[in-house]
């Protein structure tokens, strides 16, 4: 009974034979049955009866049937081990076979590798870019339920703007909404911080004690500000943060309690704030030029009285936490209905009329959607889908070498299937070759993102949210890693494709091994589906770059070239009027102006192209806004005399000298814009112009001295700014105001590098008072590059992407011309032999590729028409479907189509006719 079972244990023992699942359960059955029959026999000889001798076996084997699943339990777990351990050796012999292959076909591998390595390395690293700023979550504690507040209005002559919550609305909204836990307001600024130190100045939030509540924040050692140090009247008291602290006291614990020295008042340090706690963006309008950031460094209260006076102010961006179960837009509505009431509860600063001629509103909308704004989401989400067609472009490209490839190797597929290869093992070879190709080109995009990101950190602009938070990271290797697994996967799957071979063909000695229609159809497919994403990424780079042209064409009313811009703080302790501020700032001017190297000085509250937001309703005298006159809102930043010509800003009529300051003339300067609104068809020279307050203002009306022709103070690409530029004096003496205490120079210089004067304009403020900090030195030509930087940075990536697509198109035609003439070298032979002349196979061959491309042009063509809207946002005085853009990049490709083509042709042209005749 058990002479057959052993004699097919060493048969599977000689030939090393896998056990399989349903004899190893057979053998524990006829191993147990094997002893209990042995068992029996023993009890039988005893002198037992069979019945007996079974019953007694059976009672001292116990459980036969838990033996029998305990031991059948052992075999399929050692047989598990023993499986996977031969699969674990099958792959690794796989990957060694795998790796000598490709090592035999060095230029294949080489070419395959960098070409998945640079389309995987550069979807990774604007994958990072997208991660962070658009798909990463806000740094706050359930961020998801933290929405904006503000007002937003439509300003005539300026158009839609976000205005913030006033101090009044602020505290209507907060006691009376039903949609939130609770509601805070900012605004953000410039603290000087004074002491043995030396003066700086710091980024300061100006908050009210609710939001740290909202924002769900705690302190690191001390306490957060409460709502009586947020009262009228008490005690000025700040919160440190966390990087400044640990900059400025060393990271010291013992400064809790201690006196902040400023230039105005001592402050006591209460508490210092968990890392990473900031602000989510500046106040409404830009806050000041001193806040390079969205980081606060102090924060102190805002100590707003509830019981002033209403005024139309909004200064104070608001952020508000949801109660469960409410939405944005139950929460728009509840603030809507509140904004409709403000007629009723603040006559004087919000009336009927300004309520609609303003459509001024309430916004309420997820925080997430404020801080990256209606274009940079769908920038990013554009610039990762074009890297993600450069991607597909590459791995078409590969796709194409892996055809060329299987069909070389059609033979070695036929002689492993006829030695008994199945379509397993088959997948096995075929997998661990492309898998091991695309973990190697995974490893070196990962090494590619690397570089790239570094090099998108440089040329990025500033005003991109999160951008620090970028880096490498663990999700970078799995984003690489799952791009490259899922190309070996379709790389490898590629050649069983094929469902039969032709392995009779052996027989002729390899003839009939010869690539069929299939093949050459899927290469075709895939060279023309790389030509119309190739220019659908020239069409985008295209209409960037002729948007960068024309915004470059711009005339931005000033000239930047050769001026460096400092930003100086006063405190106003020390200057606490503005003719003492005026004082210090002449002095200022006329040291700054002695320095070698110097042409002029001037300065402003204000520079165009930085910062140049808010707006204040203006007056003309003697002629009241009719009712379907737009009342204008305009920027009214105070300049001081010299500031239009450092600037290179040009001023019909008289612009403004120190003799009308220390006259209080009154004098104003304002652009042609705004005097064609103000005056149309009239000589503005002499009219008189005031600002809020309108005719009751103590200072009465200002007279317009000169008119500047046009100024793009907004940005390049935003219509010629209205703006009053008012003097640096007032019209009465000693007036107490903290308008001329922050300034913007404008130092015009004939050295060739502007920013070499900054130690000196440091050492000259110092000596004049060493309490007054300079900081944010920078030349205004990188503020005029600056207000292109987004434009420029999507051109930047479309245009590098766009070549990349460009390069592997031509390549990938190039390779498919290659080999059709390989392929079809007999055919070309017998042509010539028949009298065919060197130029017709030349046509024949570029004739080829340009059909491909033709059709891949139109298909293009067709994609471009739609996806180019996307880049609507971004483009200046460009159509997205502009027709000379699209033809060029059509006529671009055909001429690179063409030039892929001379290689394969000439070759085509040099075949022997009676060579290839002998060889067939």
């Amino acid at each position: 009974m058990t002479e057959p079972l052993d004699g097919w244990r060493e048969v599977r023992r000689v030939f090393r034979l896998p056990l399989s699942w349903r004899r190893a359960r057979h053998e524990v059955d006829e191993e147990l049955a094997f002893h209990l029959e042995e068992r029996i026999d023993q009890f039988v000889a005893a002198g037992m009866s069979r019945a007996d001798a079974e019953a007694e076996a059976a009672r001292r084997f116990g459980n036969v049937e838990g033996y029998r699943n305990r031991t059948r339990a052992i075999h399929e777990a050692t047989m598990q081990t023993r499986q996977r351990s031969e699969r674990l050796r099958g792959f690794l012999r796989e990957i060694a076979h795998s790796a000598r292959v490709l090592r035999r076909t060095p230029t294949f591998s080489l070419v395959a590798t960098i070409t998945l390595a640079l389309g995987i390395g550069a979807a990774t690293a604007i994958f990072l870019v997208l991660d962070a700023v658009v798909l990463r979550p806000l740094p706050y504690r359930q961020s998801e339920e933290l929405v904006s507040v503000l007002q937003p209005a439509t300003v005539p002559g300026s158009g839609d703007q976000k205005w913030g919550m006033s101090a009044a609305g602020y505290f209507h909204f907060r006691a009376n909404n039903r949609t939130l836990v609770d509601l805070a307001g900012y605004r953000t600024g410039g603290l000087t911080v004074t002491g043995e130190a030396g003066a700086e100045t710091v980024q300061m939030g100006m908050v009210t004690a609710s939001i740290f509540p909202t924002l769900r924040a705690q302190p690191l050692h001390g306490r957060l500000l409460l709502p009586e140090d947020d009262l009228p009247g008490a005690a000025p008291v700040v919160v440190l943060g966390h990087g400044f602290w640990q900059r400025r006291f060393g990271g010291d614990p013992g400064v809790v309690g201690t006196m902040l020295a400023t230039a105005g008042a001592s402050m006591e340090i209460v508490g210092v704030a968990e890392p990473g706690l900031t602000l989510p963006k500046p106040g409404p309008f830009g806050s000041t030029a001193n806040l390079a950031g969205f980081g606060v460094e102090v924060w102190g209260a805002m100590r707003l009285d509830p019981a002033a006076r209403a005024q139309n102010s909004h200064q104070y961006s608001g952020i508000g936490r949801l109660k469960p179960g409410v939405t944005p837009e139950m929460a728009q509505a509840d603030f809507e209905a509140m904004t409709e009431q403000f007629p009723t509860l603040f006559p004087s600063a919000y009336s009927t009329g300004f309520m609609e001629q303003y459509q001024f509103r309430a916004g309420v909308i997820p925080l997430r959607d404020e801080v990256l704004g209606p274009t940079l989401g769908p920038i990013l989400w554009m610039l990762f889908a074009a890297v993600g067609l450069v991607l597909v472009i590459a791995f078409a490209n590969v796709a194409n070498l892996f055809l060329v490839r299987m069909e070389a190797r059609r033979r070695e597929s036929a002689i492993r299937t006829a030695l008994g290869a199945d379509r397993p093992r088959m997948l096995a070879l075929f997998l661990s070759e492309s898998l091991l190709l695309t973990t190697v080109a995974g490893a070196i995009g990962c090494g590619v993102a690397w570089a790239g990101l570094r090099a998108l950190l440089v040329i990025a602009p500033t005003n991109i949210p999160r951008l620090a938070a970028v880096s490498m990271s663990g999700q970078a290797i799995l984003f690489a890693g799952g791009i490259s697994l899922l190309a070996g996967l379709v790389l490898g799957l590629m050649p069983l494709a094929r469902t039969r071979v032709d392995v009779a063909g052996l027989r002729e000695g390899g003839r009939g091994l010869t690539s069929g229609p299939g093949p050459r159809r899927a290469r075709s497919v895939l060279v023309v589906g790389q030509v119309a994403l190739a220019l659908m990424l020239l069409s985008a780079s295209g209409l960037m770059l002729k948007s960068v042209a024309r915004l470059r064409g711009v005339e931005p009313g000033l000239e930047p070239a050769g001026v460096l811009t400092v930003s100086i703080s006063i405190p106003f302790s020390q200057y606490g009027t503005l003719d003492a501020g005026v004082a210090f700032h002449r002095q200022l001017h006329e040291r700054l102006a002695s320095l070698p190297g110097v042409i002029r000085v001037g300065a402003s509250s204000a520079l165009p192209l930085r910062d140049f937001g808010g707006c204040s309703v203006v007056f003309r005298e003697g002629r009241p806004y009719g009712p379907d006159e737009q009342t204008p809102c305009v920027a009214t930043p105070r300049a001081t005399p010299e500031f239009f010509e450092a600037m290179g800003i040009a001023v019909s009529g008289h612009a403004p000298t120190w003799i009308d300051v220390d006259s209080r003339s009154g004098a104003v300067v304002v652009t042609r814009a705004l005097a064609d609104r103000l005056w149309p068809g009239e000589d503005p020279i002499g009219k008189g112009i005031t600002t809020n307050g309108g005719p009751d203002s103590p200072f009465g009306y200002y007279r317009v001295s000169g008119v500047i022709p046009a100024l793009r103070a907004d940005g390049l690409d935003r219509p010629p700014t209205e703006v009053v530029f008012y003097p640096a004096s007032e019209k009465v003496a000693d007036l107490r105001s903290g308008a001329l205490h922050d300034l913007e120079y404008a130092i015009q210089t004939s050295l060739a590098d502007p920013i070499s004067l900054v130690a000196s304009v440091r050492q000259l403020v110092a000596e004049l008072n060493p309490d007054v900090p300079v900081v944010n030195p920078q030349t205004m030509q990188s503020a005029v590059e600056q207000s292109m930087a987004r434009t420029s940075f999507v051109m930047t990536l479309l245009t590098i992407a766009g070549a990349m697509a460009l390069l592997l198109s031509a390549v990938g035609i190039y390779g498919v011309i290659s080999y059709l003439v390989a392929q079809r070298r007999g055919e070309i032979g017998v042509r010539m032999a028949l009298g065919a002349r060197v130029s017709q196979v030349a046509r024949l061959v570029v004739g080829q590729s340009l059909l491909l491309v033709a059709i891949g042009v139109g298909l293009g063509l067709a994609g471009a028409m739609v996806g180019t809207r996307a880049l609507q946002a971004v483009l200046y005085d460009v159509s997205p479907t502009d027709p000379v853009v699209l033809a060029s990049v059509s006529v671009l490709l055909l001429g690179i189509a063409t030039l892929a083509s001379v290689g394969p042709a000439r070759r085509a042209a040099s075949v022997e006719p009676v060579e290839v005749l002998r060889a067939e």
